[in-house]
C-alpha cells in the first residue's frame, strides 16, 4: 500500500500553485497584523526570549514594565556604516594629502594604501558573515589602549582569565566589577601594559597572567581552615572563659547584626552554664549549642585583634568547627529549615567574613538566605498566632542577613540571593529591645499609624522602578509622637539597613551585565537619582548618628555614640564611593588632554574625595586597637582598601607629578602605615597588596616611597603546622584561665591518651579549666 500523492495528469502544467493560509473564522485582521514577525527585537526581548513588538520608539513590553527600548542594528548594517565612514575619511586625507609636506605628505600616502587594502580584505561576505547576535567586541581588531582596557578591566558581562587552572583560582573565584580587588587588578594591568602601543592577543594574554584576579586578592580563601585533629562538638570553656566570649559578642556585634535576640539568649545562656557550674548536665538542642559556639569563635576572634586574649591564635577554629559539627552534619543539612538554623547559618557566614575567608562567606550567607525565604521571613508578616515579640525576632533576623549579604556582595563582585522586588517585610522597629519587650502594643500602633508601613521599603529600592528615597519608609515621624527616645539600638539598625537597601540598588543599576546595553544619559540620571536618595538618609540620620570625623585633643569617651556613628560612616562612605566609582575613569579622559563631560567629572571628584574623607578618620598616628574597638572590625581591612583604590586609580590615571598627584599619595601612604600596624592575617595580605600595586604606581611617576613604608609586615603568620590548639579529645577543651600567657607546644602524635597537660605547665603555675 502506498501513501503517494497522485500526480498531474498527462498535459497539465506542472507549475506549483500557491494556497494561501487559512484563516479562521475567529481570527481579526488586527491579531494577524499583532502576529507579524519584525524585523528586528529590542535588547530586553531578545534577552527574556519573548516576542517584540517592534513598535518605535518602545516597543509593547518595554513600555509596560518600564524599561528602556533599545533596537541595536544588525552586524552587518554596523559595518557598513563604519565602512562609509572610513571611505569618507580616506577621501578626505585624499583632498588634503597636496596640503601636506614632506614626511607628512608621505605618512598620508602610506595610511591611505593601508586603508584601502583592509577595506578589501574586511569586507563582508554572504558566505563568511557572522551571527548577528555575536559579541563584535571578541572580533575586532586594532582597538585602542582605552577601549581594551575597558575590555579587559571594566566591562561587566564577561570573564577574561581561568578560574579552573590552580587552587588559588579556585579559592578566590569569579570577583565582579563593583569589587575593589577588581580595582586593584585595573591598577595592576594599566601599569603593566604600554599605553602608547595597542596590544596585540600575545601582549593582551601575557599581561592577564601576571594580573590574575587571585595575585591581587587580599582575602584569605586560599588558606585551609581545617584543623588537623578531633574536635568533640560538646566541649565547652570554662564559665569565665565563656562569659567573656558571650560579653563581647553582644557588645561588638550584637547591635550590628542583631541575628539573635539578646534578652531571650542571654537568659538561656545564664541558666545553661548555671547548670553546669553545680555539676549537672544540662540537656540543650544541638543547633543551640551550635549558635553558642559560633558566638564563642567570633569573639575569640574580636579578642584577638584587639590583643586581649592570650590563648592560641587560632582558637577561633575549635568554637567553628564545634558549630559545624553540630549545625551541618549530614542529617542537619537534610532536615527543613528552622529559625535556630537560619541563624546559626548567618553567624557562620559572619565569621567567616570577619576572618577573611570570603569565599566560603558569600556561599554559607546565600544558604541562610534561601532558608530564610523557605519561611518567608522576606514578607510581611501578619499571621494573628505569630506573637508580636516573634515578629520582631524575624524581622531582625532577615534584616540582619540582608546587611550582611549587600556586604559581601559589595566585596566579591558577585550576585546576591535576595530580589529586593519579592520582599515585603517592614524595615526594623526604631526601638531597643527593652522597649519592645514590655509594650507591643506600641510597636503595633506605630506600624498602622506610618503610612508606608504596609509597602515594602524595596518597592523603591529597584533600579528600573525608580529611586525614591526611603526616608519615609516607616516609622520617620512615629517616634516622636509616641515619646519614643530617638536614638536608641533599634534606630541605629534601622539605619543600616535602610543604607544597605540603597546599596543594593547602586549594585543593580550601576554594576550588572545589563548596564553595557544603557545609555550614558539613563546611567547618569540612576547615578543623580541614587545620589539624591544617600543624601536623603544622610539628612534623616538622627544629630546623634552623624558622621564620625577625627578630632585631634578630642577624648573618644566624649563623644557620644562613638561606635554607632564610625560604623555608619564607613558604610556610608563606603556606599558612596560604590556609586561614584564608574565615573572615576573622566580623570583619564581629563589626562590626556580630552574634555570629559561635567557631570562624569563632577562624580569623579567627589569619589576622590569620599575616599579622602575615609582617611581623614582615622587618626595620624596608626593605633589599630582604637579603630577595631569602635569601627566595623569585621570589615574595616576592605573599606580602607576600597579607600586606598580608588586613591591609586586617581594616581594611575596621571601622567605627571602635580601638586594634587603629592596630596593624592599623602593619605595612600597614611593607609598602608595603617595596614602594617594591624596584627591580623587579613591586614597582612592586604598590605603585601597595597605596598605592589603602590610601588607601580608610584615608580612610573617618580614618587618616593617613604623609607619607614617596609615591603613586608612585621607581623608574621603563623601556619597551621605552627600553630597547635590545646585541645581535649573527649568531651571539654583546656583553655587557659584569662591573662595567662603560653606557647603551645606541638600536640602528640597518639592523641588517644587523654588529656594533653604541657610538661612545664606547673613550671609557669598556670591554671587549666576543663569539664
Amino acid at each position: 500500500m502506498s501513501f503517494n500523492a497522485p500526480g498531474p495528469a498527462p498535459g497539465q502544467n506542472h507549475r506549483k500553485v500557491a494556497i494561501p493560509r487559512l484563516q479562521r473564522p475567529s481570527q481579526s485582521k488586527s491579531a494577524a497584523a499583532e502576529r507579524r514577525r519584525v524585523s528586528r527585537a529590542c535588547t530586553a526581548c531578545r534577552s527574556h526570549k519573548i516576542k517584540c513588538s517592534g513598535d518605535t520608539p518602545q516597543c509593547k513590553h518595554c513600555g509596560t514594565t518600564g524599561r528602556e527600548c533599545v533596537y541595536i542594528l544588525p552586524r552587518k548594517d554596523r559595518l557598513k556604516t563604519v565602512s562609509e565612514r572610513c571611505m569618507q575619511m580616506a577621501g578626505l586625507l585624499k583632498n588634503m594629502r597636496h596640503l601636506a609636506q614632506g614626511e607628512d605628505h608621505a605618512r598620508i600616502g602610506e595610511l591611505l594604501e593601508a586603508t584601502e587594502g583592509d577595506m578589501v580584505e574586511s569586507h563582508p561576505t554572504p558566505t563568511t558573515m557572522s551571527n548577528p547576535d555575536t559579541n563584535d567586541d571578541e572580533s575586532m581588531t586594532g582597538r585602542t589602549f582605552e577601549q581594551w582596557q575597558k575590555l579587559t578591566t571594566e566591562s561587566l558581562d564577561l570573564l577574561d582569565e581561568n578560574l579552573h587552572g590552580s587552587d588559588q583560582s579556585r579559592a578566590t573565584g569569579f570577583v565582579g566589577q563593583n569589587s575593589d580587588v577588581q580595582w586593584f587588578r585595573s591598577i595592576l594591568l594599566s601599569e603593566l601594559v604600554d599605553a602608547e602601543i595597542p596590544p596585540d592577543r600575545a601582549t593582551l594574554s601575557k599581561a592577564t597572567t601576571k594580573g590574575q584576579v587571585s595575585s591581587v586578592s587580599y582575602y584569605l580563601d586560599h588558606e585551609s581552615i581545617e584543623l588537623n585533629f578531633h574536635v568533640d562538638p560538646y566541649g565547652l570553656p570554662a564559665i569565665e572563659v565563656a562569659e567573656k566570649l558571650f560579653s563581647v559578642y553582644m557588645d561588638k556585634v550584637q547591635d550590628s547584626f542583631p541575628i539573635l535576640n539578646r534578652r531571650v539568649f542571654e537568659a538561656q545562656f545564664t541558666k545553661y552554664f548555671n547548670l553546669v557550674s553545680s555539676n549537672s548536665v544540662p540537656r540543650a538542642n544541638s543547633k543551640w549549642h551550635a549558635v553558642l559556639n559560633m558566638i564563642f569563635a567570633i569573639g575569640a576572634k574580636y579578642l584577638h585583634l584587639v590583643q586581649s586574649w592570650e590563648g592560641d591564635r587560632r582558637d577561633h577554629l575549635i568554637y567553628r568547627a564545634r558549630a559545624c559539627a553540630l549545625a551541618f552534619d549530614q542529617a542537619s543539612v537534610e532536615q527543613h529549615p528552622d529559625l535556630l538554623q537560619i541563624q546559626v547559618t548567618g553567624l557562620l557566614a559572619f565569621y567567616y567574613l570577619s576572618i577573611g575567608q570570603l569565599s566560603r562567606a558569600w556561599t554559607v550567607v546565600g544558604i541562610a538566605i534561601r532558608y530564610a525565604i523557605a519561611l518567608g521571613l522576606h514578607v510581611r508578616n501578619d499571621d494573628r498566632n505569630t506573637s508580636y515579640p516573634t515578629r520582631e525576632i524575624l524581622i531582625n533576623v532577615w534584616w540582619s542577613l540582608y546587611y550582611l549579604e549587600r556586604q559581601i556582595v559589595v566585596m566579591t563582585g558577585r550576585p546576591g540571593a535576595v530580589v529586593d522586588v519579592c520582599c515585603s517585610v517592614p524595615l526594623p522597629a526604631p526601638l531597643s529591645e527593652q522597649q519592645t519587650a514590655g509594650n507591643f502594643q506600641l510597636v503595633d500602633d506605630m506600624r498602622r499609624s506610618s503610612a508606608t508601613a504596609i509597602s515594602s521599603p524595596f518597592s523603591q529600592s529597584h533600579p528600573f522602578l525608580g529611586a525614591r528615597s526611603l526616608s519615609n519608609a516607616g516609622f520617620e515621624e512615629a517616634s516622636p509622637r509616641f515619646n519614643v527616645p530617638e536614638v536608641n539600638p533599634g534606630s541605629f539598625f534601622k539605619a543600616v539597613a535602610q543604607l544597605s537597601t540603597i546599596t543594593q540598588s547602586i549594585v543593580m543599576s550601576l554594576y550588572t551585565p545589563g548596564t553595557r546595553a544603557r545609555s550614558p544619559n539613563d546611567l547618569q540620571q540612576d547615578i543623580h537619582q541614587l545620589g539624591q536618595r544617600l543624601d536623603g538618609w544622610l539628612a534623616k540620620l538622627p544629630k546623634d548618628f552623624t558622621l564620625q570625623r577625627y578630632h585631634s585633643g578630642l577624648n573618644p569617651s566624649q563623644i557620644p555614640f562613638l561606635r554607632e556613628r564610625t560604623l555608619l560612616t564607613f558604610q556610608y562612605y563606603s556606599t558612596k564611593i560604590l556609586l561614584t566609582r564608574p565615573c572615576l575613569g573622566s580623570l583619564r579622559e581629563s589626562g590626556q588632554h580630552a574634555e570629559p563631560a561635567e557631570f562624569a567629572q563632577q562624580m569623579a571628584d567627589i569619589c576622590v574625595e569620599t575616599a579622602k574623607a575615609v582617611v581623614d578618620v582615622l587618626p595620624d598616628q596608626a593605633h589599630p586597637l582604637s579603630l577595631y574597638q569602635s569601627g566595623p572590625w569585621w570589615t574595616i581591612v576592605h573599606n580602607l582598601m576600597q579607600a586606598l583604590a580608588v586613591l591609586l586609580l586617581a594616581l594611575s590615571y596621571a601622567s605627571e607629578v602635580t601638586q594634587d598627584t603629592v596630596g593624592l599619595a599623602s593619605p595612600c601612604v597614611k593607609i598602608i602605615r595603617w595596614l602594617h600596624s594591624m596584627d591580623d592575617p587579613l591586614a597582612v595580605q592586604a598590605y603585601k597588596v597595597a605596598v605592589r600595586c603602590f610601588s607601580l604606581v608610584a615608580d612610573r611617576l617618580g614618587l618616593q616611597r617613604p623609607d619607614e613604608m617596609p615591603l613586608e609586615n612585621q607581623f608574621a603568620v603563623p601556619s597551621t603546622e605552627q600553630a597547635y590548639e590545646m585541645q581535649i579529645m573527649h568531651p571539654g577543651a583546656l583553655t587557659l584561665a584569662p591573662g595567662v600567657t603560653y606557647r603551645y607546644p606541638r600536640m602528640p602524635d597518639d592523641p588517644s591518651s587523654g588529656i594533653y597537660i604541657p610538661p612545664d605547665a606547673q613550671t609557669y603555675g598556670q591554671t587549666l579549666f576543663y569539664n
